[in-house]
């Protein structure tokens, strides 16, 4: 168990040097130095968890709940347009197909099925519009 253990810390600094991680952590420095990107980050986790304290309260009110809905979804939108934002949301995309490759090769290794998850890579680089 301890080889597993220590083959799993090797994997996850062989991760923390990888291009894909290093150039997400870049772009969570970037987002997070834009003062309007980490203001309208900061709001939109604001109302969300409101709405989620309002919804596990008891009854509810639904016209608060759609108000507080719709002032999340106006700060949401506000992040998309912010040039950072979308880059760190690219850019953990990117790192998320990653470790979903790396999940389907040790899938493979332990099972010898490989099964995409929808929409994910096969693993095969004849079927990819690309890893970048």
């Amino acid at each position: 168990m301890d080889k597993v253990f220590e083959k799993t810390r090797e994997l996850g600094q062989a991760l923390l040097e990888c291009e894909t991680y290093q150039q997400m952590k870049q772009a969570e420095d970037r987002a997070m130095k834009n003062e309007q990107a980490a203001a309208a980050m900061s709001e939109f986790l604001e109302k969300r968890t409101q709405l989620q304290d309002m919804v596990q309260g008891e009854n509810p009110d639904p016209v608060a709940l759609r108000r507080l809905s719709d002032e999340m979804d106006a700060a949401q939108e506000r992040l998309q347009m912010m040039d950072d934002i979308v880059a760190l949301n690219d850019a953990r995309e990117a790192f998320n197909g990653l470790i979903g490759q790396i999940n389907q090769v040790l899938q493979f290794i332990v099972t010898g099925n490989m099964e995409a998850p929808e929409g994910g890579c096969t693993g095969s680089c004849s079927t990819c519009k690309g890893c970048h």
